[in-house]
């Protein structure tokens, strides 16, 4: 069955207030994912593993990667086919909103690292589920002309959104130090939070109405090659979760092996199938691929940095409530990005040029990482302000990142739901990659007793290293942006 929508959508001027209200649940977003890297899961990885947090924090995100990857893709697919009297995002966002209040409740509780890396799971798999459906929006309901607007109340929606949910967090942690009664009412402002932003986005989106288009009545025919893929995929997916959760000890390497071997079967099997390979279709726009990664590596040089924040105010600033310090100086970084995004996106819309914010935002950050990279700045007034500088960056870029998609969109009409959803990848998938690859390096280098390309571990040596690892995936995205043709 095929689905199309009626002539007709996307022609109107949305009012501020409406637009406003479609953005809500970008509120919810940032009032979510924030919080929860910057204070709630480390905090809580603290409370289970002590010293070993940093490797309980890399475990867990690398766990929550997969479906950080595949949910939002098959999702996206799915929202596209979905048709019912509430439109064909919508339903998708509520029940995926609700499981995600279920893995915070279960975040919040968990006392063992296995507990704790199911809830993240569930977490991982109901938010991306909602917030795959979710990117399908805009794209249905708001017209060309006006995507810079939306893109700036976007991300303005998404900071107001961190500094609210942040800043309840870091009261929480004041009131109740780095506890489990922390955690408890930290989650539990996340959890409402989301629930008032989705009431308020469900109620303000009117979905274009869609007809269907019959189905041939063709018998189903499974081909050899995509259930050899689906079965290697599998394979793939338990060896993973057993090397990112099991204690395999001398089984880990052959499992490793398993690992690979699988996945490299899947792609092969995968490449004989012209409906899956259609499916990644979009990848063949020039623009679009070159906008995927550059939204990638941006993202990638925010969340080296932003999940070891607490631990960086904990270890080298020597912070007595590293959970509040860190909140505060995420608080920094939003204070520095409101006004970039508000008017950014605005501007981009008047002047025609995205990319010129792209520069700006890499330009800043880069810097920023680079001065913690050499100075490992101790003092928390100088923090607070490099926050602020890293935050006009950051705000910078996303007052123009959903724009710049929705520019280079191949199939706007009728795969939005899907390229979008695999544009979200870049998105998810870098928020745990970054953590999970850049954990184990921590932990390694600030130990001491190592040698690493002839430098001796300890004295902090992890930290450095993930600075330097963030400035330089800025400075590839930077690259990477020059190379879309279609968006000024």
């Amino acid at each position: 069955m095929a689905v199309t929508s009626l002539p007709g959508a996307r022609t109107t001027r949305l009012s501020f207030g409406r637009l406003a209200a479609i953005n809500a649940f970008w509120f919810g977003g940032g009032a979510h994912w924030q919080p929860i890297y910057i204070a709630l899961i480390p905090v809580g990885a603290t409370l289970i593993a002590g010293r070993d947090a940093d490797l309980l924090i890399g475990r867990v995100t690398a766990a929550g990667g997969v479906f950080a990857l595949l949910t939002p893709i098959l999702v996206g697919w799915l929202s596209d086919r979905t048709v019912t009297r509430w439109g064909r995002r919508r339903p998708w966002m509520v029940a995926g909103t609700i499981l995600n209040v279920i893995g915070l409740g279960l975040l919040a509780l968990s006392g063992s690292q296995l507990t704790f890396i199911a809830a993240y799971l569930l977490v991982q798999l109901s938010n991306n589920a909602a917030g795959a459906a979710y990117t399908g929006v805009i794209p249905d309901v708001v017209r060309a002309e006006d995507r810079g607007r939306a893109s700036g109340l976007l991300g303005t929606m998404n900071q107001l959104g961190t500094v609210v949910g942040v800043g309840l967090v870091a009261l929480t942690f004041k009131a109740y130090g780095s506890t489990r009664a922390g955690l408890l009412a930290g989650y539990g402002i996340v959890a409402l939070i989301m629930i008032i932003t989705l009431v308020i986005t469900v109620v303000a989106v009117k979905e274009p109405q869609m007809i269907r288009k019959p189905a041939r009545s063709e018998p189903v025919r499974v081909p050899p090659a995509a259930m050899l893929a689906a079965a290697a995929f599998v394979v793939a997916i338990i060896a993973l979760f057993g090397i990112l959760l099991a204690a395999l000890g001398s089984l880990l390497w052959p499992v490793v092996a398993v690992f690979v071997a699988s996945a490299i079967a899947t792609v092969l099997a995968a490449r004989q199938l012209p409906a899956l390979m259609a499916f990644f279709q979009a990848f063949r726009s020039n623009d679009f691929f070159w906008t995927f990664a550059t939204r990638g590596l941006v993202t990638l040089g925010i969340f080296s940095i932003l999940p070891f924040m607490e631990l960086y105010f904990r270890d080298v600033v020597r912070s007595s409530n590293p959970g509040a310090a860190s909140s505060l100086w995420l608080l920094a970084v939003i204070a520095g990005a409101i006004i970039p995004s508000m008017v950014g996106g605005v501007l981009s819309d008047r002047t025609g040029r995205r990319k010129l914010f792209v520069y700006i935002s890499s330009a800043m950050q880069a810097v920023v990482v680079s001065v913690l990279l050499f100075g490992l700045v101790r003092s928390l007034g100088v923090l607070y302000v490099l926050g602020i500088l890293y935050g006009i960056g950051y705000g910078a870029y996303y007052a123009v990142d959903w724009a710049l998609a929705c520019d280079v969109l191949p199939n706007r009409e009728e795969a939005a739901g899907r390229d979008m959803a695999l544009w979200h990848v870049s998105f998810t998938l870098p928020q745990v990659l970054a953590p999970a690859i850049l954990a184990g390096f921590l932990h390694f280098l600030n130990e001491p007793g190592h040698q690493l390309l002839g430098a001796s571990s300890g004295h902090d040596l992890g930290f450095r290293f993930i600075f330097g690892s963030a400035a330089l995936w800025f400075i590839l995205g930077t690259v990477m942006v020059s190379r879309i043709r279609g968006v000024r």
